[in-house]
């Protein structure tokens, strides 16, 4: 989820379902993004349905500060950084779709909670998404698809939650259980776990300066 404000986008194109008439460089990209999701997430339907029914927006931006995407409940977009190499964007895109899932279930911070709270949801969703993201690229692997794995094994901010994963499965066969490894991994992570939380309670601040809301 965006967790802090993104100004000043440069080349910022977006494609709305059903993702046809592409026609520049930027909307073809996402055009072949959405045929290798619909084809990764066929054996999952939960996510499956999200590109089936009532699907997002989704753009590539030339730039994006600090972050290489984000999903924006409030107009139902996902926003990806341009650049990324394909192999990362699918994996990133996965991870954006399980945020609109959670979203749909209503799993986002409620305005009452307090900026902790909100901080603490925040953090559990994104450690969520990862591990998400991390159970299907192996089962990816599996199926002899391995360049989302690997791009997400290589990845600084996963990483050591892939390690987690690896180990786990291999000695449990479970993908319950390893899952449940690299959601537990992502905590251990202190600069990821901090700006996380730092960033989650700055964008608290500022949505209380905007309604003028009252600390809960």
């Amino acid at each position: 989820l965006r967790a802090e404000a993104q100004p000043g986008f440069e080349g910022l194109q977006c494609l709305s379902s059903p993702y046809d008439g592409a026609q520049t460089t930027q909307e073809r990209q996402i055009r072949t993004l959405v045929e290798w999701l619909r084809a990764a997430l066929a054996p999952y339907p939960p996510l499956r349905e999200l590109m089936e029914v009532d699907p997002p927006e989704i753009c590539v931006a030339e730039r994006l500060f600090g972050i290489q995407a984000y999903y924006e409940p409030e107009n139902h977009r996902m926003v990806l950084r341009e650049t990324l190499s394909p192999a990362l964007m699918g994996a990133i895109a996965v991870h954006e779709l399980r945020h609109v899932h959670q979203a749909r279930l209503g799993a986002c911070p409620n305005p009452d909670l307090s900026m902790d709270a909100t901080a603490r949801v925040t953090l559990a969703m994104e450690a969520d998404a990862s591990a998400v993201s991390l159970a299907i690229a192996w089962e990816l692997r599996a199926r002899g698809e391995p360049a989302t794995w690997d791009a997400l094994a290589a990845w600084p901010s996963h990483t050591v939650l892939a390690q987690a994963f690896e180990t786990e499965i291999l000695e449990s066969h479970d993908i319950a259980l390893a899952t449940g490894a690299a959601f537990a991994a992502w905590y251990d992570i202190d600069w990821l776990r901090e700006s996380y939380y730092v960033a989650a309670c700055s964008a608290y601040l500022d949505r209380e300066d905007e309604t003028h809301a009252l600390p809960r």
